[in-house]
């Protein structure tokens, strides 16, 4: 139904699957989408995942992130039969059969694009990120760690001897536009994405001790509640006042490629939510038409 939208995970959490598996869902879904599929991968964070699938956690689910890309990018572009016997995983690809005319499948683009999340500051996922050369999706965190973010990444990538853009990276933040800031406000403070924020978000952060993330420490964490993040983070108003906030944003990080947003269940009130979108794009995106990563 769409040509031009771009369509991926947020990350497989390549732990936790079979890579040969799902690599080859990604090349079907790289296909399904006509070439517009991005892969974004991650270690996972959670301790209770690591629980359920055996692996450990920390620096296992790191390595085997590391072993599960080896073979997905393998089987992505490598010709012929190969073997590779890691810790982890192991994949053995048959040589080619006439009669079955495999194996097997290759990608729709010439290279599925790499996408790996990072939130922490000094990351090694961003690390690691930098020196393979994928793309870096900061998650929705205070623009000082979107800093460390980058600087962090870009060293890591020279270092491997990648060129690092900032035209590739893409940075989180939850926005919601409306004819008018009070009406923004209130759809904000008192709908889905309010409720979202106050009731789990923010509690969920703070029990992590990752509330500093959310303040880049400007107050103390006792203090971080919804109406602070309203005041301080999100990107909330009329037209002007998000395409302000927008460029403001950009100019402190000294500049991204790509802007993501979150998407709120406002179903019981969906015209506003569906009026945010169409401000979006055809009031605020014109306004920042000069800005170009």
């Amino acid at each position: 139904m769409t040509e031009r939208l771009t369509l991926g995970a947020a990350a497989h959490l390549l732990p936790y699957h079979n890579p040969i598996a799902l690599a080859h869902r990604m090349m079907w879904l790289d296909h399904m989408t006509g070439g517009r599929y991005i892969a974004g991968i991650a270690p996972g964070a959670y301790a209770s995942d690591a629980q359920l699938f055996g692996t450990g956690g920390g620096a296992n689910n790191s390595k085997m992130m590391v072993e599960a890309l080896d073979i997905l990018e393998a089987i992505f572009k490598r010709e012929g039969a190969f073997k590779i016997e890691g810790e982890y995983f192991s994949v053995d690809m048959p040589a080619y059969d006439e009669e079955i005319a495999g194996p097997h499948l290759k990608p729709a683009q010439a290279q599925i694009p790499i996408m790996i999340t990072g939130m922490s500051e000094n990351s090694s996922t961003i690390k690691f990120a930098g020196s393979r050369g994928a793309y870096l999706l900061s998650q929705q965190v205070h623009e000082k760690t979107w800093i460390n973010h980058w600087e962090t990444y870009s060293t890591a990538a020279k270092e491997a001897g990648n060129k690092p853009s900032k035209a590739d990276w893409r940075v989180c933040r939850d926005i919601f536009v409306a004819d008018t800031d009070e009406e923004a406000l209130d759809l904000v403070r008192n709908g889905a994405m309010g409720t979202l924020w106050g009731k789990y978000n923010i509690p969920t952060f703070k029990g992590l001790g990752l509330g500093p993330l959310l303040t880049g420490g400007l107050i103390d964490e006792d203090d971080l509640d919804l109406d602070w993040m309203i005041e301080n983070f999100f990107i909330i108003g009329s037209p002007d006042t998000v395409a302000a906030r927008i460029e403001e944003l950009y100019n402190a990080v000294g500049g991204f490629g790509t802007l993501v947003s979150f998407v709120h269940e406002y179903t019981d009130n969906p015209e506003p939510y569906r009026r945010s979108f169409e401000l979006l794009g055809a009031k605020v995106a014109p306004q920042l038409a000069h800005l170009n990563g």
